[in-house]
């Protein structure tokens, strides 16, 4: 285990890929432990991709970049816009709507903060507002992506700690919702104290026909979600029903998508799901040792050594995680960290569905922490604005979203009520 843990430690302080980390760490410790033939280990990365849960990952990210590259995003801000951009400071709600929107479609947070800041933060300048606020604003809105269902960060906790994918969609509603909430209270008293512009009010003749070109889009989450309580289809087969509402809408709806521009999505979704699913089958003997050399247990009785109470521990996770994710991503984040805190999440009692949203939901936080915080560059990348700028500008919607997050970890009901309602779990 000494070997295992300064291996991974090293591999990571030498810049080594995540993906790098974990393989190498897991072979060094085949190699010196003498509990885990090499051949075994050959077996269970390969092992842990044959799962049909793991197909929704490649095909989620396909259905997200046909819609993308089908022309949705331009109709989605146009509608938003249209329908709250007449209150005071209502481009920043449109920004907040129009993200929500997005990231029931994209599942990731940084596909949402490209799409979307485009065009809102340019707009957002242009009306008046600050540039810095406007690009904080959009970051935080972002993190709703991997929340609102279909996510993709989901998928990977719900394999990894074999819970169900449907349930923690339907968990990550009101979370998601919340955080979008949140955003937008703090939106209004922002808009106020700074007195930003407001639109003029749009007749409802130009919202409904705003309304009626975004309905390809807006319907999809409802397919997905609808077909997955209707017992239909799996979270699995839904993502394949996406990929072919994508097409359809792309091609035939907006008629944006077509073999020219197919053969560059097809690409960037296999590049994406590529790295996503090495990481997960590096993830497999990772979790096998951690397993296997009852690391979790040994935490449990660290833990429940200092306190016996689950809110106490609860904290202790969240102050870990948000720790993490300052220089980890999501995904590789996760795939480390579940194996040991859904064991110990399960000796608590605490529903794995809640823990599964608790921990999603800080490791995305982590997405927009400096310094390197991948929806920040993504946002500096195309607006142009320093790192450090719109470093400074993130902590008062950051906080707002820590708020958000000590109230899903201390409200269960938040996360577990509508998968018990419609699934009864």
């Amino acid at each position: 285990m000494t070997v295992f843990l300064a291996t991974f430690v090293g591999l990571l302080c030498l810049s080594a890929p995540i993906i790098v980390a974990l393989g190498g760490c897991s072979l060094a410790y085949a190699i010196f432990s003498g509990n885990m033939p090499v051949t075994t280990l050959i077996q269970t990365i390969f092992g842990g991709l044959a799962t049909f849960p793991l197909l929704a990952i490649p095909l989620f990210m396909l259905a997200g970049n046909l819609m993308n590259e089908g022309g949705i995003t331009q109709d989605l801000i146009r509608f938003a816009r249209l329908l709250l951009g007449h209150i005071r400071g209502g481009l920043g709600y449109a920004t907040i709507l129009a993200c929500a929107i997005f990231a029931a479609i994209s599942g990731a947070a940084v596909a949402t903060a490209v799409a979307i800041s485009m065009v809102m933060i340019p707009a957002m300048k242009k009306a008046g507002y600050d540039e810095d606020v406007a690009g904080a604003l959009t970051c935080t809105a972002a993190c709703m992506g991997p929340i609102i269902p279909p996510s993709i960060p989901f998928i990977i906790y719900g394999v990894t700690a074999n819970v169900s994918i449907g349930a923690l969609f339907m968990g990550g509603v009101f979370p998601g919702l919340l955080l979008g909430a949140a955003l937008m209270i703090y939106m209004y008293f922002l808009a106020i104290r700074r007195k930003y512009p407001r639109d003029a009010k749009a007749p409802l003749k130009d919202i409904l026909i705003a309304a009626g070109k975004a309905l390809p889009a807006l319907f999809m989450p409802v397919l997905i979600l609808g077909g997955i309580l209707s017992g239909m289809f799996t979270p699995t087969e839904a993502a394949g029903v996406a990929c072919v509402y994508s097409t359809f809408v792309g091609v035939i709806v907006y008629r944006k998508l077509n073999f020219r521009n197919l053969p560059d999505v097809l690409l960037k979704a296999g590049l994406e799901s590529g790295m996503v699913m090495m990481l997960i089958a590096m993830s497999e003997p990772f979790a096998w040792i951690v397993a296997v050399d009852q690391i979790p247990q040994m935490l449990i009785e660290w833990l429940t050594a200092l306190t016996t109470s689950p809110w106490i521990i609860l904290l202790f996770i969240n102050i870990f995680l948000l720790l993490l994710g300052i220089p980890m991503e999501t995904a590789p984040a996760l795939v480390i960290v579940t194996p040991v805190l859904a064991p110990i999440a399960a000796h608590l009692g605490i529903d794995p569905v809640h823990m599964g949203i608790v921990i999603c939901l800080n490791l995305v936080l982590g997405l927009i922490t400096p310094p390197v915080g991948a929806v920040l560059f993504a946002v500096c990348g195309i607006t142009g604005m320093s790192l450090d700028r719109l470093s400074r500008a993130i902590w008062p919607p950051f906080l707002v979203s820590l708020a958000v997050l000590a109230i899903v970890t201390y409200v269960p009901w938040l996360s577990t009520f509508l998968p018990r309602l419609f699934m009864g779990r």
